[in-house]
């Protein structure tokens, strides 16, 4: 067997890694000693060394797990509203005078940009590939759908998380 392939070989083992997982950590001056952010590439359940979003949303301790599990229930919940809020501001355009309905297009536009964006940050959140992280989407969703959904039938929902 030549260098080559067995450096190959070496590298498709890796890549199949049970672990799956990469870290993540750009810093300038890092200390690689140091716990760094760990990126996974399949469902674990395994909170240490998570990052949510960004390096500072860091778990490191069971506490930082059940802390954010509850920031993201809310968060998701927080989504369900902002979809009834978007769906309510359209509803109410108000009168139809031209100036009137290219301000109503305009915060509209912003609103739903708002919407958009916010459902890709809790896609991020649903990518780390942690069910616990996971879980808490789905129960903030089933929490402000249950709160809100009823009341909100806009047609423009998105479903990024």
């Amino acid at each position: 067997m030549d260098h080559s392939s067995h450096h190959m070989d070496q590298g498709m083992h890796g890549a199949m890694d049970q672990s799956m997982h990469t870290t993540m950590d750009h810093s300038p001056g890092h200390d690689h000693g140091q716990d760094q952010c760990t990126m996974h590439m399949s469902l674990t359940w395994s909170y240490k060394d998570t990052c949510i979003i960004f390096s500072g949303w860091h778990l490191r301790r069971p506490r930082d797990l059940v802390l954010s599990f509850v920031a993201i229930v809310v968060l998701a919940y927080i989504y369900e509203y902002l979809k009834y809020y978007v769906a309510k501001f359209q509803l109410n355009q108000g009168p139809t005078t031209p100036n009137n309905q290219r301000n109503y297009r305009l915060a509209n536009s912003v609103w739903y940009g708002v919407q958009v964006g916010y459902s890709f940050m809790l896609m991020l959140v649903f990518m780390t590939y942690n069910g616990w992280l996971m879980l808490a989407v789905v129960l903030g969703a089933i929490w402000g759908n249950y709160a809100w959904g009823s009341r909100a039938r806009s047609g423009q929902e998105m479903a990024c998380h």
